[in-house]
C-alpha cells in the first residue's frame, strides 16, 4: 500500500509541474484557437495516469530527486542524496563496480536468533524511522479511502442516472428526449447518446445537436472518464482539480469554436442566445463519470463572439508551442538522474548514523566522518529473481565534544572517535542488482553469520528477507516435517525438517531450523564451502550410491542426531514425535510446554512469579532410577506417586495477559480468576502450590492446580 502510494505521489508531483506549464503555455496560446489549449491537457492526463516516462538529457520538469525507491511488501523507503561531512573514500572502495576484497570468514558460526537480526540502527534514527514508516502507512489508507469514496460516488450516480434515463423518449439514431435533464449532454461509453432536454425548440435544436455530435466524434466522453480517473487516483491534489475544470472549459470552447467553423460565422449569435437560454436557471445535475453536460456558457459566450479564423501562420506558431510542450513536459520524463552507487548507499547510511546521534543526544555534534572500509563480502544468486551483494561497511565519526555522548547502542571510542562495533558485528549493507543498477535493501550484521562462506551468506539473506516478508519461512521449498520433543529443562522444542534435494522416500532429510519453548527461532547452516544446495546435491548423490547411513533418509532419525549433535543431549528416537507431511506454517507455532512445579511470590501489581520446578514420579518408574534417588515406593508412594524436587530452585516466570486459572474444589477442577488463584496460594506453604504450567513464547498461558489424591 505505502508502496502504490508513494508512486501516485510521485506521478501527482510530476502532473503538478506539467499543469503549471500547460496553464503558461494557455496564456501565451489565449488567442489562438482553443483545440490547441484543448491538446495540451493530454499531456497532464498522461503523466497523471501512467507511471511510466522517459529519461532524457534535459526536459521542463525540475528533477525530482536523485534516489531510488526502495520498496519491499509493506517496508518501502525513500533514499535521498545529501554530501557527508568530509566524508573520505577508503582505499579501493568500489564506485559502482564488483570490487573490493573477498571476505574472510566474518563473525560467528552460523545458527542464529530470529527475528532481530535483519539489521539495525541508533535508537533515534529508528524511532523517525519507525515514525515516519507510520505516517506513510497512515496516508496510504487515507489515500484509498478518499479514493473509494470518488469512485463509489461516480459508479453510484451513474446507475442512478442510467436507471432514470430509461424513461427517455428515443427520437433518432442517438438522440433522445428526456423531461428531466436541465442541459443537453451526453452519456454512455461504447454507445454514448445524446440527451436533449424537452421542449427545445428547432432552431437551437440543430445547434446543439451538432456540439453533442462534435463531441462524441472527438471521442471527449472518454477524455472526461480518463480525467475522472485523474482526480479519483489524485484527489487530494487542488491542482488536479484546477486542471480538470482548465480542460473541460477548453473542451468547450473548442467545440463551439468546431461549430461556427462548420456553419459559419453568421450563426455566431443565434448559437449564442442558445447556450443564454439554455443556461438562465438551469445546472446539469447528472454529473457523472460517463455522463457530462454544458458549463461556463458565459465564457463560452465571449469566446463565440470573439472568435476570428486564425491565419495560417498564427495556427502553424500556435500548434508549435503545443507540441514543444506536449512533447517535452508530457512524454520526457524528469532530467536523467545520476545512477547511485555502492558507495553512495554507504555515505547515506553513515549520515542516517549521524542523524540519529544529533537528533537523539542532546547537544551531540560529529564535525567529520570518515569510512574506513567499504568492501564487497559476496554475492547470492538464486534467492531473488535479481542477484544479491554484501558489502562490509566500517567507519568512525569524530564528535565535537566525546564527554558529551554516552557510548551505547554498539558504538565504541577509538582514538578519540567514534565505531560501530557491537555483539552483533559490523554493518553489511545488502543491494540487489537490476542489470549493473545496485538498490539498497538494508542493512544486517556480521556477528551472527559466516559470511565468509556461501552457505553463510544464504543464511543471512535468508534471514533478513524473511523479516521483510519478501520470502516465505522455509529455506527449501517441498517436503516438510516437524519434530517436536521435551528438552532437559522440560520445555518443549520444535525442529523444522526438509528435504533439499530429492523428494520423496529417496530423498535426505535435514533440519533448516529449530524453535525453543521461548519461541526463538534458530537458522541452521551446513558446515562446508560450498553453496547450500551445492552441498545438499552431493550428500544426496551419496545417498543415491548407497555410501550414506540409512538414517539420513530417516526425518525422526535425523531429528534425533541434530539433538546429540548440535543441541548435546542424547534422546531416543522414539521420544521425538514427528508431524508428517507438515508446511513451513505449522512450523510458525511456537510450541507449548507443560511444566510441574510450585508455583509461589504471585501479586496483582506484577506479571511475574517464582516457579520451583519438581517431577512427578510413579510406581512405574525405572527401579535402579529410584534407588540412586533414595525414593522406597512402599515408604515413599502411599498414594502411588512421589513429587521430586531435587534443587528446590526458584525460577522466575511471567504471566501471559490472557492467563487462564484452575484450582481444585475437592477432586474436580474449578476455573477462578488471578485475585482468586492469589487468594489460594496465601494459604499455601512458603513452597508454594503444586501447579501444571503452560508455556508458550516465554509466557505463561496457563496455571492448573495439580490434584493431590
Amino acid at each position: 500500500m505505502t508502496a502504490i502510494f508513494q508512486t501516485v505521489l510521485q506521478m501527482s508531483v510530476a502532473g503538478s509541474y506539467v499543469i503549471l506549464l500547460v496553464l503558461i503555455a494557455r496564456l501565451i496560446l489565449r488567442k489562438a484557437p482553443k483545440l490547441l489549449s484543448y491538446i495540451l491537457w493530454f499531456a497532464v492526463l498522461f503523466r497523471l495516469l501512467c507511471p511510466l516516462s522517459f529519461e532524457t538529457s534535459y526536459s521542463l520538469l525540475p528533477e525530482l530527486g536523485t534516489g531510488n525507491l526502495q520498496t519491499a511488501a509493506d517496508d518501502t523507503k525513500t533514499l535521498v542524496q545529501r554530501p557527508l561531512v568530509s566524508a573520505s573514500e577508503p582505499s579501493g572502495a568500489a564506485e559502482g563496480a564488483t570490487g573490493g576484497i573477498t571476505a574472510d570468514k566474518d563473525g560467528v558460526a552460523a545458527g542464529s536468533a530470529s527475528p532481530g537480526m535483519a539489521g539495525t540502527m541508533p535508537v533515534a534514527a529508528e524511532a523517525a524511522k519507525s515514525s515516519s514508516e507510520h505516517w506513510q502507512t497512515v496516508a496510504g489508507y487515507i489515500w484509498l479511502g478518499g479514493m473509494s469514496v470518488m469512485l463509489s460516488g461516480g459508479l453510484v450516480s451513474a446507475i442512478r442516472l442510467n436507471r432514470q434515463l430509461k424513461g427517455a423518449r428515443h427520437q433518432s439514431g442517438n438522440l433522445y428526449e428526456w423531461g428531466g435533464a436541465k442541459t443537453p449532454f451526453v452519456f454512455g461509453l461504447l454507445k454514448p447518446r445524446i440527451i436533449l432536454p424537452a421542449g427545445l425548440g428547432e432552431h437551437e435544436r440543430g445547434y446543439i445537436i451538432r456540439h453533442e455530435q462534435v463531441h462524441i466524434s472527438r471521442l471527449d466522453h472518454l477524455v472526461k472518464l480518463a480525467a475522472f480517473a485523474a482526480l479519483c487516483l489524485h484527489w487530494f491534489n487542488p491542482l488536479i482539480w484546477l486542471a480538470v475544470r482548465s480542460m473541460d472549459e477548453d473542451m468547450e470552447k473548442s467545440c463551439d469554436e468546431a461549430v461556427i467553423r462548420e456553419l459559419g460565422s453568421s450563426i455566431k449569435k443565434d448559437y449564442s442566445t442558445s447556450l443564454l437560454s439554455l443556461s438562465t436557471g438551469r445546472t446539469f445535475t447528472g454529473r457523472t463519470p460517463l455522463a457530462f453536460g454544458e458549463n461556463s456558457t458565459k465564457g463560452r459566450i465571449k469566446n463565440i463572439l470573439n472568435y476570428r479564423k486564425p491565419s495560417f501562420w498564427a495556427v502553424t506558431s500556435a500548434a508549435a508551442v503545443v507540441i514543444i510542450t506536449v512533447a517535452v513536459a508530457g512524454i520526457t520524463g524528469n532530467m536523467r538522474s545520476q545512477k547511485l552507487t555502492e558507495a553512495d548507499y554507504a555515505r547515506q547510511y553513515i549520515a542516517d548514523q549521524i542523524a540519529g546521534i544529533e537528533n537523539g543526544i542532546k547537544d551531540a555534534v560529529i564535525v567529520d566522518s570518515e569510512m574506513t572500509v567499504f568492501e564487497q563480502a559476496g554475492r547470492v544468486e538464486g534467492l531473488l529473481p535479481e542477484p544479491l551483494e554484501l558489502w562490509r561497511l566500517e567507519y568512525r565519526l569524530e564528535p565535537e565534544d566525546m564527554s558529551r555522548l554516552p557510548l551505547a547502542g554498539g558504538m565504541n571510542e577509538v582514538e578519540g572517535k567514534i565505531t560501530e562495533d557491537s555483539s552483533l558485528g559490523k554493518p553489511v549493507l545488502v543491494f540487489a542488482y537490476e542489470g549493473s543498477t545496485p538498490r539498497y535493501e538494508g542493512v544486517i550484521w556480521s556477528g551472527p553469520y559466516d559470511l565468509g562462506t556461501p552457505a553463510g551468506r544464504e543464511t543471512a539473506l535468508q534471514v533478513f528477507f524473511e523479516g521483510k516478508g519478501i520470502l516465505e519461512h522455509e529455506m527449501y521449498s517441498g517436503n516438510h516435517a516437524i519434530a517436536k520433543f521435551v528438552m532437559s529443562d522440560g520445555t518443549s522444542a520444535h525442529l523444522l525438517l526438509s528435504q533439499p534435494a530429492v523428494q520423496g522416500d529417496s530423498g535426505i532429510w535435514v533440519v533448516e531450523r529449530w524453535k525453543d519453548g521461548n519461541g526463538y527461532e534458530y537458522y541452521e547452516t551446513p558446515d562446508t564451502s560450498l553453496s547450500s544446495a551445492d552441498y545438499f546435491a552431493g550428500l544426496q548423490a551419496e545417498a543415491d550410491q548407497g555410501q550414506q547411513a540409512a538414517e539420513r533418509l530417516d526425518p525422526q532419525q535425523v531429528a534425533a542426531r541434530f539433538v546429540q549433535d548440535e543441541l548435546g543431549w542424547n534422546i531416543a528416537k522414539e521420544k521425538i514425535d514427528l508431524l508428517i507431511p507438515a508446511t513451513a506454517a505449522d512450523f510458525t507455532i511456537s510450541p507449548i510446554s507443560e511444566l510441574l512445579g510450585y508455583v509461589s511470590g504471585m501479586t496483582l501489581a506484577e506479571p511475574g512469579f517464582k516457579f520451583d520446578n519438581a517431577e512427578w514420579l510413579t510406581e512405574d518408574e525405572d527401579p535402579a532410577r529410584l534407588r540412586r534417588l533414595g525414593i522406597d515406593p512402599e515408604r515413599d508412594m502411599p498414594g502411588g506417586f512421589y513429587v521430586l524436587n531435587k534443587l528446590a530452585i526458584k525460577d522466575p516466570l511471567e504471566l501471559s495477559n490472557e492467563a487462564e486459572f484452575t484450582i481444585m474444589d475437592g477432586a474436580a477442577p474449578k476455573a477462578v480468576s488471578r485475585a482468586e488463584f492469589i487468594e489460594r496460594l496465601d494459604i499455601m506453604s512458603d513452597s508454594g502450590m503444586l501447579c501444571t504450567v503452560t508455556t508458550q513464547d516465554g509466557k505463561v498461558i496457563r496455571i492448573a492446580e495439580r490434584y493431590l489424591p
